[in-house]
């Protein structure tokens, strides 16, 4: 007669039993299990990630070979841990690919068995994937938008240049401190053309030509425009569906998770060497021109007629010096979303993301979107989506004081 399920007491415990006596394992299951996490003497965590499996494997293998393991006493005693251990060096043996053939045919042994599982792979550090190189990236990204697509290198230069000539005029002690801290530097500093291959090398951005031993990431531009397509498409279904014009009952993230799985191996391949410092460096150039553009002497003497900020000195001097304006709300959004963007592809561990995460892509996905689009319309250079563009001297409007937070420190 079968074990009682005791619903009083114990129910879990006495369910277990029950069920491995009509499985036909008896007692040799539960012995197992005591013996992997009641005895001490092995730790399955550490040997692999199927504990279960393990078990599993272990009971059949005991069963298999007749063994009886009904004596209480003698178990306390540790009077089958020999025979445990060995069904426990077995299975593990078995799960990981058995005896290999030909080392068994050699030696003159029995050839081992193996269940047919397969290593999986699952974790991130398995794959290879680096989160810090993606996050890297986002940095490049972002100083490649205000630095060089908002023109934030090459506008500091000139003012800095021009102060040097005496071609301004600038009194402010700690104005003149601050250009000529950037002057000295300048030398030192990477210039156009190797930040370009940095951009090119590590996110594809822009035309540099290339050392001979360097390799462009070619691929990482079009992965980037398919993750904004696939999330354009799920807002659009999404609303389809809020609106009832939809007959699907959700909306699947799938694509965009797989394409954010493809961005992670395609910038832990290309984000390698010195890129990591080289981002570093040039994130502080870029914080020190902003830091000679936005002193209060600069703003003063070319943020030109309205209100006053460093957005403004920025318009001012790019049609001063380069003879057009910029979007410069629009490209700001586009640095600052798209860097959000890598944060959370970097922290994305191929599971769901949260709901406050997987929102955030979203909202800044949509926000990239919208922006960029009126970047190419303004003439912005290097659209995202449609190819190449040419300067326009289209007037922007934007004087938004909301944005200077952004770099405050």
């Amino acid at each position: 007669m079968g074990a009682k399920v005791d619903f009083t007491n114990n129910f879990e415990t006495s369910l277990q039993s029950s069920l491995n006596e009509i499985s036909g394992l008896g007692p040799i299951s539960q012995r197992v299990d005591d013996y992997l996490t009641k005895r001490g003497d092995v730790d399955p965590s550490v040997a692999t990630r199927d504990v279960a499996g393990l078990k599993s494997r272990m009971a059949q293998f005991l069963q298999g070979r007749g063994a009886r393991l009904n004596n209480d006493l003698r178990f306390k005693m540790g009077g089958y841990d020999e025979i445990l251990f060995a069904a426990y060096d077995k299975s593990l043996s078995a799960q990981a690919g058995g005896d290999d053939p030909l080392v068994s045919a050699n030696r003159g042994d029995e050839i081992g068995n193996w269940d047919f599982s397969v290593e999986q792979f699952d974790s991130v550090e398995l794959l290879g994937l680096d989160p810090v190189a993606v996050r890297a990236a986002g940095a490049i990204d972002y100083i490649y938008e205000l630095g060089e697509r908002l023109g934030v290198f090459r506008l500091a230069e000139t003012l800095v240049l021009n102060w040097a000539s005496g071609r301004i005029d600038v009194v402010d002690n700690r104005a003149t401190t601050k250009l000529y801290c950037y002057w000295k530097q300048l030398d030192g500093r990477s210039d156009a053309e190797e930040r370009g291959m940095l951009y090119r090398r590590v996110v594809g951005r822009g035309d540099s030509q290339m050392l001979t031993r360097m390799v462009a990431n070619e691929g990482f531009q079009p992965l980037w425009a398919n993750l904004m397509g696939e999330i354009a498409t799920y807002i659009e279904k999404a609303e389809r569906l809020e609106t009832g014009r939809s007959d699907v009952t959700s909306v699947s993230p799938g694509p965009i998770y797989q394409t954010m799985r493809e961005i992670q191996y395609n910038l832990t391949e290309y984000c390698t060497g010195m890129a990591f410092v080289q981002a570093q460096e040039i994130y502080k150039q870029l914080q020190g021109a902003f830091d000679v553009l936005r002193d209060p002497d600069i703003v003063a003497n070319f943020g030109g007629p309205r209100r006053r900020n460093m957005w403004t000195v920025i318009g001012e001097l790019s049609k001063q010096e380069f003879g057009h304006s910029l979007p410069i709300g629009p490209l700001l959004r586009v640095a600052v979303d798209g860097n959000r963007i890598y944060q959370i592809i970097a922290d994305f561990d191929g599971v769901d993301l949260s709901a406050a995460q997987f929102r955030a892509l979203i909202d800044a996905g949509e926000s990239y979107i919208i922006n960029s689009s009126v970047i190419d319309g303004q003439g912005g250079d290097e659209p995202r989506f449609s190819g190449g563009s040419e300067e326009t001297s289209d007037t922007d409007e934007f004087s938004d004081d909301a944005f200077e937070d952004e770099f405050a420190e």
